[in-house]
């Protein structure tokens, strides 16, 4: 029997909806306009390649429904920051993304729409494009994962296993505010008893979501530094990964470790060293902490300053292998946790 007034089912999304519609524009010459199964490029004479991949999981890397522009500007970031700490600069990247099967098709093209968003603006941004990748729907969070490559000059890469003897441990910028706005976002006690300025938590909230990977010091990086890593898994992570790399013995002081005026306020509301301690361990900072020799310090500060990134020295590369922590009264701290582990 034929049914009147029956409306035309649309057809649902799908993965080469996803790609044509969204992917396609983004997409470089290295990508075949995405109509092939692999991406083609030639390297750029004179240069290595550096690789790098992360991973974020709905629930874990990012709060649970943020399926739009501030997760895949997050997502290229932490890239972005690897690469920054080898000296390189950003070519291209295959993309990988699970999308949570029960969202109706409505809301998945609001979402695929602003994800495509956030991709575009840090493409625009840093001078790079998308090469290919993959997307499926699945039961499940919401996953993305990036694997980027990037271009240094031959040899000049900055490895985390070159620290020597002598040598002064930096970091660049300010840590523990993306922790914070961490805090603030999941409504943590510890933000909400603090009772922070509406300037404070939007301070906080920019560091978390809207970082800014340090590529304009990858060339200081290649000339002055020995050792380099970034450190969103926490300063005292990243310090312990070059001490085994380089087999060396790091000293860190973090009463040195740079913090904002709003983050000291916290600090201070508090139990200052078990506050701080957890400033330097939270990670989600995509600051830079790197080794250099002594005698480089002052061009170094110098030359940081100039392109407008202050850089902080906070520890010695000394004897010896492994990493010791002075806390700020000057004792050694004995540690259970270096930072976030996956």
């Amino acid at each position: 029997m034929r049914r009147f007034n029956q409306r035309k089912k649309t057809p649902s999304l799908n993965e080469f909806d996803w790609i044509e519609t969204y992917l396609k524009p983004l997409a470089g010459p290295e990508g075949l306009n995405l109509l092939d199964d692999a991406a083609l490029m030639q390297p750029p004479s004179g240069h290595d390649l550096v690789l790098t991949q992360d991973t974020m999981v709905e629930g874990v890397h990012f709060l649970p429904g943020e399926y739009g522009a501030g997760t895949a500007e997050r997502l290229l970031i932490a890239n972005l920051s690897d690469l920054a700490a080898k000296g390189a600069r950003p070519l291209g990247y295959l993309l990988s993304v699970v999308w949570p099967k029960n969202l109706p098709d409505t809301k998945l093209r609001n979402w695929m729409g602003g994800f495509t968003k956030g991709l575009e603006s840090l493409q625009q941004r840093y001078d790079f494009s998308l090469f290919g990748g993959d997307t499926v729907k699945a039961d499940g969070p919401f996953t993305v994962t990036a694997s980027f490559i990037g271009a240094v000059p031959s040899g000049e890469m900055v490895k985390r296993s070159g620290a020597e003897e002598g040598d002064i441990v930096w970091v660049t910028g300010t840590i523990g505010d993306a922790h914070l706005g961490l805090l603030a976002l999941q409504k943590h006690e510890d933000i909400l008893s603090f009772e922070p300025s509406g300037e404070a938590l939007w301070h906080w909230e920019k560091a978390f979501r809207k970082a800014e990977p340090r590529l304009l010091f990858r060339k200081l990086l290649r000339q002055y530094a020995t050792a380099c890593a970034d450190v969103s898994d926490g300063v005292l992570s990243e310090a312990a990964h070059i001490a085994k790399a380089s087999k060396k013995h790091i000293e860190l002081d973090i009463s040195c470790c740079p913090i904002s005026n709003f983050a000291q306020a916290w600090c201070e509301a508090g139990d200052i060293s078990e506050r701080l301690l957890r400033l330097v361990t939270g990670g989600e900072d995509f600051e830079l902490l790197f080794t250099a020799k002594a005698s480089n310090s002052h061009v170094l500060a110098k030359t940081a300053k100039e392109i407008g990134l202050p850089v902080t020295k906070i520890g010695r590369v000394g004897e010896g292998k492994g990493l010791t922590v002075y806390g700020s009264s000057g004792e050694v701290l004995n540690l259970n946790s270096l930072g976030f582990t996956h």
